[in-house]
């Protein structure tokens, strides 16, 4: 039986002979989608299709001889483990450069180079074609996906109608964001605008849909003029439910007659997200464009307080359901014998979640990973290639969920026996970091860059660091990783009040385990209005058994324990039997 190591193989191959057919001498795989965003659908899974590699972010170009893998730190060991070594060099972009690569091939000067130009942005294309030309070759996009052709049977986005949410729940109405967006138009002198973030136009229109497994959207582009309203590029029967005499559909193929009722106003673009085949049908019309970023994306970040009221409420379902899920996680695994597989353990978190009212989906697929499997960031448990989480392991969980009023996303790492050496004192440390940053209080201005620092310090104090950022923007019943902020050392953002990010700091012993602590916050105003500081609305015990309190101050210790009496106050109306009693013990004071 060939396996299907070999089917990527045999793929990998044919793609050459289809790039030479095509008179290119390499071609570029990107992950994304034509709408640029963290999760795509499963027919446009293409570099995983070719390669093996699931992870959320990497490109790939195959050469005559040659294919390289990109992706960041957070993927290193899971390219390495997910693909052929034979096939593939896998590099992490933070060490390897993509223009270096390219120029250590020493290809033939003049050699030209393909990518899809429905699936790479403006500011993409650009990025790959300096590396390109530096490397003496030359980038073309190209109207198709060579891959596409020999994909038989690739899924089909199964559109679906979409749904709106009330205005109680979104804070405001379409026509006031209509209304807001035109004002900022007009201060960048321009008539219209062209939206090609599917989560920037789901927000506008207070629509959600379901294209996607964990994200509750609907893939679509939008045009707002401001003289005649707002024109989703999608069909009318989807989007009825969102219709009105301002929010019309129209199929994508009327771009070019809409951009004709500009005329000479300007339009306004975003590189980082506008597709270079739609920039280049824009320039043949000749409208005249100003590329910015899409103020809607601020907009959306800065949540309202209706919004910010059902981000709370979520995690207080949220809450519940992981408070249950422990305590029946810790009852099962002292059966004699007894071990879960990864995947069954992410099966039953969710079965607790859909047991909450308003649940709607995951907010992206669970990472359960027990012992060495934790040490992969985003690592992804497949049933039947998972690994057993037994007594004495340490497991990984981080999960999340979309609700009808809001989204969450949670890391605990739990203990099931006996912690393995090392794990205690790492523990500790990266909770001690967690602590740092939610504790931070900070001037209006400061970066997500700034604050990366100030929550690393206590690992570089004791030595220790991880790959990933600290932390990442959270949309509201839209994507789980949302811009523009985030706290990272790539965050040159200000953060705002009204933003959630994801607080999560970590520790990986490769091969044995790996450690995270995640909650979400909340950027409110301080005492001080010149200042800013964090509000913690995750709702959920730390694993105490993890914890060693000789290497905690005053402060900390009396920071998890004001934490732990909040999530026991929140969540223990809520709870019953044998999940109130294990609440109780776990929210102990130390």
């Amino acid at each position: 039986m060939i396996t299907e190591a070999e089917n990527r193989s045999k793929r990998l191959a044919d793609l050459r002979q289809l790039i030479v057919s095509s008179d290119f001498d390499g071609w570029i795989i990107g992950r994304e989608d034509m709408y640029q965003g963290e999760e795509v659908p499963p027919g446009e899974e293409r570099l995983a299709y070719l390669s093996g590699f699931t992870g959320s972010a990497g490109f790939a170009v195959v050469l005559g001889e040659k294919a390289g893998l990109f992706s960041d730190g957070r993927y290193s060991l899971q390219m390495e483990t997910q693909t052929n070594m034979d096939d593939w060099q896998c590099n992490t972009i933070s060490i390897v450069d993509f223009e270096d690569w390219l120029k250590a091939e020493q290809l033939n000067g003049g050699f030209t180079i393909g990518i899809d130009g429905r699936l790479v942005s403006v500011s993409g294309f650009e990025r790959f074609e300096r590396a390109v030309l530096a490397a003496g070759g030359k980038l073309v996009s190209h109207s198709e996906n060579l891959l596409d052709k020999l994909w038989p049977n690739r899924p089909q986005i199964p559109h679906r109608a979409v749904w709106q949410i009330p205005q109680k729940s979104a804070g405001k109405s379409v026509a006031e964001k209509l209304d807001e967006l035109g004002k900022q138009l007009q201060d960048f002198d321009c008539e219209a605008i062209l939206i090609t973030r599917a989560e920037s136009v789901n927000w506008l229109a207070n629509m959600r849909g379901a294209d996607l497994p964990c994200t509750p959207i609907k893939l679509c582009f939008a045009l707002f003029h401001r003289q005649i309203g707002l024109y989703i590029f999608g069909d009318d029967a989807e989007l009825l439910p969102v219709l009105s005499d301002t929010v019309k559909a129209a199929p994508l193929a009327n771009l070019p007659a809409l951009l004709e009722t500009i005329g000479e106003s300007g339009l306004m673009i975003e590189a980082a997200s506008l597709p270079k085949i739609i920039y280049e049908q824009i320039l043949e019309s000749g409208v005249k464009t100003t590329q910015t970023t899409c103020p809607i994306t601020r907009a959306k970040a800065c949540k309202n307080e209706a919004e910010l009221k059902g981000f709370r409420a979520a995690h207080r379902r949220d809450g519940v359901a992981m408070v249950q899920f422990l305590c029946w996680l810790d009852q099962e695994i002292q059966v004699p014998g007894a071990a879960f597989f990864e995947s069954e353990i992410a099966a039953k978190l969710q079965e607790f979640r859909q047991q909450q009212i308003g649940f709607l989906t995951p907010s992206f697929n669970t990472i359960a990973g027990s012992g060495p499997n934790g040490a992969i960031v985003h690592y992804r448990a497949t049933a039947g290639k998972d690994r057993q989480l037994k007594a004495n392991d340490i497991l990984l969980l981080d999960s999340g969920a979309h609700y009808e009023c809001g989204t969450t996303d949670i890391t605990r790492t739990i203990i099931t026996g006996t912690p393995p050496d090392g794990t205690i004192t790492a523990f500790t440390h990266v909770l001690r970091a967690h602590i740092r940053l939610a504790q931070a209080k900070f001037p209006k201005g400061t970066t997500g860059q700034q604050l990366d620092a100030i929550a690393r310090a206590p690992l570089w104090a004791a030595e220790m660091d991880f790959a990933h950022g600290v932390g990442h923007g959270v949309g509201h019943v839209l994507s789980v990783h949302e811009g523009p902020a985030s706290i990272s050392k790539r965050g040159k953002v200000a953060l705002e009040a009204g933003m959630v990010l994801s607080n999560e700091p970590g520790y990986y012993q490769n091969g044995d385990w790996g450690i995270r602590i995640e909650n979400l916050i909340v950027v409110n105003v301080a005492h001080n209005p010149g200042f800013l500081e964090f509000e913690t609305i995750t709702l959920c015990p730390f694993e105490r058994r993890l914890i060693d309190k000789g290497l905690l101050n005053i402060d900390e210790i009396s920071w998890i324990n004001s934490y732990h009496r909040e999530v026991s106050e929140s969540l223990m109306p809520h709870l019953s039997g044998p999940a109130k009693k294990w609440l109780k013990a776990a929210c102990c004071p130390l």
